[in-house]
């Protein structure tokens, strides 16, 4: 009798603090990629980015200019060259395309150092931003929709997106 007594308290004692635990949680959620998308910093980092693509092919559109009247030169004048020329200019060919895959790779990889490089702070401070709001209003946990990962977001979990933009002076 005593262990049914202990039993049914110590059920009574666990299901009484999961409710208390359940009414104290408090949620929140944001889609981190609609915050970033109005961040002003955003659009100012997107054109320096833009930019240094744009120079990039630039450069990348004369090689290949380049590279094309080369070809077109070799292939006109093939069959009247030397063993020894049609083989320089071939070579001359091979090494303009080796240089252009080569700058390619360098191209696409400083376009991405400069795109993380100009991108961080704004993440962090998104991500700050997301913190303090989190803090100063109590939520237990504040999900991001925009990673799809959320599988149901509930009527009682609340979106802090606005308060997140007045953290940030954003209208």
């Amino acid at each position: 009798m005593k262990r049914i007594l202990k039993v049914t308290l110590l059920a009574v004692v666990l299901l009484t603090s999961a409710n208390t635990f359940a009414q104290t949680l408090k949620l929140g959620h944001i889609d981190s990629s609609k915050l970033l998308a109005i961040m002003p910093e955003k659009d100012a980092a997107q054109k320096q980015i833009e930019t240094k693509a744009k120079e990039f092919d630039t450069q990348i559109k004369a090689m290949q200019a380049e590279y094309q009247k080369l070809v077109e030169a070799y292939v006109a004048e093939r069959e009247t060259l030397s063993e020894a020329i049609r083989a320089d200019r071939e070579k001359a060919i091979q090494d303009l395309q080796n240089r252009m895959q080569t700058f390619d790779q360098f191209a696409q990889n400083k376009i991405q150092t400069t795109r993380q490089e100009l991108l961080k702070p704004i993440f962090d401070k998104a991500s700050q931003a997301i913190k303090e709001v989190g803090e100063e209003n109590g939520f237990t946990y504040v999900l991001d929709l925009s990673t799809g990962v959320v599988l149901f977001n509930s009527s009682t979990s609340i979106d802090i997106m606005p308060l997140v933009k007045a953290k940030l002076g954003i209208q």
